[in-house]
């Protein structure tokens, strides 16, 4: 019984774990593509866009050809690199 709860204590928290990947990961991805895509008051867009997904800004790059996002949900903490180049938007992840 012990053995079997346990188990079961392991699966929740894996898929606790992975649920937080894929949230963070979203959360970055499109907060690099935000950063990209948006003319005006880019911080402030990819600041929504983190907060609706019930996410933490931990670091953000922002150049003029490209961004770098890195987000943290709970402990799990997913980049993102979105590059526009010559006015087409390539998002390119990394992890």
């Amino acid at each position: 019984m012990l053995l079997m709860g346990l188990s079961l204590f392991s699966l929740m928290h894996t898929g606790n774990r992975l649920l937080d990947a894929q949230q963070s990961q979203f959360a970055a991805d499109a907060s690099a593509l935000g950063c990209v895509l948006v003319e005006n008051d880019v911080a402030q867009a990819v600041l929504k866009i983190v907060e609706q997904n019930f996410a933490e800004l931990v670091e953000a790059r922002i150049d003029t050809d490209q961004c770098v996002m890195t987000v943290r949900v709970d402990r799990v903490e997913r980049r993102a690199i979105a590059v526009s180049v010559g006015g087409l938007d390539l998002p390119t992840l990394q992890r």
